[in-house]
């Protein structure tokens, strides 16, 4: 049966799309203008302060300028979760705040100095590129609601401007979970303060924040042997999640960071033509941030890890009954550039140079067998490149370039992308990157209590070799990569840090598209992933699909209300998903379990009333019927049948 639905799916895709929700921001404004005018919901246009709208801006890391958007979509319905993104390629666990399994990877980014590893608890970490701005005409406060089990998790923004010139963005993120089963419960808080100044003639402004996180999270290692058993033949002295047995039972992780950032510009130069159309303009700035982290493990089990030596080895502190594992992190960068905008050079040119610093420190040296692991270990780069955005003839052109030029292994990057914009709104995109990058820092240098999970090793640089494509059109929006990987790191089956040498050939394929039937609408997702090399160090199912079929209408008079009424479907074939280690708070290679080739169904009611929207949602709703076999890894289920409320709510003070 589960064959007869996934080909079904596969084969309505194939069909002509009749349109698309289109995820361009510039497209979505002009969709919006070729509405009829009963067609557009009450309160869209001005509020009672006389304040459009449209003047409501968030300002991102980029520089780019958009609207702060209280519309509904079946997009945002998939992006309403504690991590603010579309999860369709994420494997979520039993609670919230939980970390995700990976149904595939995005290798396409800038970086290519050492960065903060635990990657298992860096989906509610917020990064320097993550932090927004804004630029509002009346005071505005926007909560984002969602419960979780037996907790919630509350998303608070506020943010007004003092003048024209001045703003300040304060903003609050707080989720606190418990769970089902035993110890996972989660505890998350981040704060942060945004400040952001221009003077009245743009000659001189600057943007500064501080963010304080703190990221706790239980760990129960996953259910014992006899649970899983249990669990997939639907035991029902364990209907009660609670009842089943797990591997740890008094074990934490905590990720502690504070970040200080703080950016200026100067304009030294600026002119414009005769007829006052082109401008010319010549920028010197500099930005500089700080970060300092603190991860630590905490555990007074012992059964567990010594019935796993060829994961974890033996405790090497035997005087105490339990682990303390603690790693301090310092990270500095600070960068100088030249920005120059002209017609000349058909967009804008920035060039600059960035120093950058990361220290990894414990309380004393390590001594295991014969590898010595030091007290701390420091990483500096110099690092120096180039950014050019043109436009020439309806054609956009995006050019960047950085090289390593003193300090560690001499990383690099070569990014280039062009394509053009059509008045149909149709947009094509393609691009090459060539990049050498370092590995994460703890995949290099780690200390720990656990004799298997120490190790001072020098790896050689990522190599990625990527080239891909994008086509977005009203009928479809389609996103293909090919990549090449060569010194591809990751944790091997035993949980150590490793370096594969051979070369991993990925091809990724994602395609989706909407059809409309009246007020029917059939959203569709399909991942396709294959490997021709590679696959025994790097694991990805073959097919991944989300289908989602519902109703959309405005209600009641005025049309104040608009809902959206349907049901969700996903699905991925088997494979060998990596297991998690709760010390290192990583995932690592399994050779034994496959888990997939089952479907999940989800039902969803979700309205919006002027600048509220509101999410109903039942998860895994045919989870009696089709089997207690949803993993997400090989011993942590997926989530049982469970109703979530959620609501987002803007306020144009």
């Amino acid at each position: 049966m589960k064959k007869y639905i996934f080909l079904w799916i596969l084969f309505i895709t194939a069909f002509p799309i009749f349109s698309q929700e289109n995820e361009i921001v510039e497209t979505n404004i002009e969709i919006q203008k070729e509405k009829k005018s009963e067609d557009i919901p009450l309160d869209s246009i001005k509020n009672m302060y006389g304040a459009r709208y449209v003047d409501y801006k968030m300002i991102t890391y980029d520089q780019d300028t958009v609207q702060i958007d209280t519309t509904l979509t079946i997009q945002k319905y998939f992006a309403h979760n504690y991590t603010h993104q579309d999860d369709f390629e994420w494997l979520a666990f039993a609670n919230m705040g939980q970390t995700f399994n990976k149904l595939g990877y995005d290798f396409v980014n800038n970086q290519i100095t050492p960065k903060l590893g635990i990657t298992a608890k860096q989906y509610n970490f917020y990064k320097v590129e993550d932090i927004n701005y804004y630029h509002v005409p009346t005071p505005t406060t926007i909560l984002n609601y969602r419960s979780g089990f037996t907790g919630q998790y509350l998303n608070s923004l506020f943010t007004t401007n003092f003048g024209r010139y001045n703003n300040v963005a304060i903003n609050y993120k707080g989720l606190r979970s418990q769970g089902d089963y035993q110890r996972v419960r989660v505890s998350h808080v981040n704060f942060s303060f945004a400040y952001s100044y221009f003077n009245p003639a743009k000659r001189y402004q600057f943007r500064t924040h501080i963010i304080s996180q703190k990221l706790s999270n239980f760990e129960n290692g996953g259910l014992t042997e006899s649970s899983v058993i249990n669990f997939k033949n639907d035991n029902p002295d364990f209907s009660a999640r609670s009842r089943i047995n797990v591997n740890l039972a008094s074990s934490e992780s905590f990720l502690k960071s504070t970040r200080y950032y703080y950016e200026h510009e100067l304009r030294i130069l600026n002119s414009k033509d005769s007829l006052d159309q082109h401008l010319t303009n010549l920028k010197l700035g500099h930005h500089i941030s700080y970060e300092k982290s603190k991860y630590t493990f905490d555990s007074s089990d012992t059964q567990y890890f010594d019935n796993n030596p060829n994961i974890y080895g033996t405790r090497l502190d035997t005087i105490n009954s339990g682990t303390s594992d603690k790693t301090d992190f310092t990270e500095t960068e600070n960068q100088v550039y030249l920005k120059f905008n002209s017609p000349w050079i058909l967009g804008n040119f920035k060039v600059f140079s960035s120093l950058y610093n990361f220290n990894q420190s414990y309380d004393n040296s390590l001594i295991v067998g014969s590898n010595i692991i030091p007290k701390s270990k420091t990483t500096s780069y110099t690092s120096a490149g180039a950014n050019w955005n043109g436009k020439l003839k309806g054609i956009f052109l995006n050019a960047y370039a950085e090289q390593v030029i003193s300090g560690g292994n001499f990383g690099s990057n070569l990014h280039v992308n062009a394509g053009f914009k059509l008045k149909n709104n149709t947009l094509a995109r393609a691009g090459i990157q060539l990049k050498t990058a370092a590995p994460n820092t703890n995949t290099m240098y780690y200390q720990s209590n656990f004799s298997n999970l120490n190790w001072n090793q020098n790896f050689e640089n990522i190599v990625y070799r990527t080239i891909y494509g994008n086509i977005k059109t009203k009928w479809i929006n389609a996103d293909a990569y090919i990549h090449q990987i060569k010194n591809y790191t990751y944790y091997n089956s035993n949980s150590v840090a490793s370096q594969n040498t051979e070369t991993i050939d990925y091809l990724k394929v994602k395609v989706n598209n909407e059809f409309k039937f009246g007020k029917f609408r059939l959203n569709n997702t399909i991942m396709y992933q294959k490997l021709a090399r590679g696959s025994d160090v790097f694991r990805v199912p073959e097919f991944v699909t989300r289908n989602t079929l519902y109703y959309q209408d405005y209600f009641f008079k005025g049309k104040p209300l608009l809902a959206q009424i349907g049901i969700g479907f996903k699905y991925f074939t088997k494979y060998y998903a990596n297991a998690f280690n709760p010390v290192l708070n990583e995932f690592y290679l399994q050779n034994n379990t496959q888990i997939g080739d089952y479907p999940t169904f989800d039902v969803f009611v979700n309205g919006e009333v002027r600048r509220t929207r509101i999410y109903f949602k039942v998860e895994n709703v045919t989870a009696a019927l089709t089997g207690r076999n949803y993993f997400v890894t090989p011993n942590s289920p997926a989530r049982d049948l469970s109703i979530r409320l959620g609501l987002i709510w803007n306020f144009w003070n």
